[in-house]
């Protein structure tokens, strides 16, 4: 099969883990990984582990997850919606990953991916905004090197930008479909409520939100200086590689590569 034709074997979704239970077998440095990646949303964790290495339970105390300190059981899985097994012993893995599919509960086995039924992403959170890097087990290097440069791509401000959108949906559903409503979020997130957002000014981003509502003329244009320094790629600033990502039009004199 061509590269273009290439086809996934496993089909990336956002699954809904919001007050659910996520178990994690495990008391080192894979389960603390795992931990930390799905503290990150707002299921309720569960840390299987007889014994716990400091670092983790430091993680445990700092964010209240529940600790079940005893020997694993196949009865500790019972309502979770994932279960990680991540005990670093390939027997005990094999067990948590039989008894969570007995449960019918999807399973990660971490390095063991003949055992999994999904995969972890490397996660770059802005969240309501999510971007998930995926590359089937094979390549998690790979993925974390992607996942950084499109965290560098990326304005911190930009999860506060989403949050707003959302307060904004009901009001720009009464906009005319079509040119008019695609204008509207076109120029909210690339005109002055997002430049407004980003300088933490939230206030001010409400209102030029309510004025690109009320308002039948597109927003205006603005122009940012780049300072290119002399002219080294990677000498830019994080925020001067983001202005030039998102530009229309670059001008630049003959001193720049």
């Amino acid at each position: 099969m061509s590269q273009a034709n290439a086809k996934l074997n496993a089909f990336p979704v956002f699954m809904r883990v919001e007050g659910e239970a996520v178990a994690i077998v495990g008391g080192g440095e894979a389960a603390l990984a795992k931990a930390r990646l799905v503290g990150q949303s707002s299921a309720a964790l569960r840390i299987i582990a007889q014994t716990a290495e400091a670092e983790l339970l430091s993680f445990i105390a700092a964010t209240g997850a529940v600790h079940v300190a005893a020997a694993y059981e196949a009865a500790h899985l019972e309502g979770a919606a994932m279960v990680f097994a991540a005990s670093g012993d390939e027997a005990l893995d094999r067990r948590v990953a039989e008894d969570a599919r007995r449960l019918s509960i999807p399973v990660n086995a971490v390095d063991r991916p003949e055992l999994c039924d999904f995969f972890t992403p490397a996660l770059v959170n802005r969240a309501p905004v999510a971007i998930a890097i995926g590359t089937e087990g094979a390549g998690p290097v790979l993925a974390q090197m992607l996942r950084g440069r499109i965290d560098r791509m990326l304005s911190p401000s930009l999860g506060a930008l989403a949050t707003l959108a959302a307060s904004f949906r009901g009001a720009a559903e009464r906009l005319p479909k079509g040119t008019g409503r695609r204008r509207f979020w076109r120029d909210f997130f690339a005109g002055a409520p997002a430049r407004a957002v980003e300088a933490g000014e939230l206030s001010r981003a409400h209102d030029a939100a309510v004025e690109l509502l009320v308002s039948d003329a597109p927003a205006s244009g603005h122009i940012a200086l780049v300072g290119a320094g002399p002219g080294a790629e990677d000498l830019l600033t994080l925020r001067a590689h983001r202005l030039l990502m998102e530009a229309d039009v670059i001008v630049h004199d003959a001193l720049v590569p």
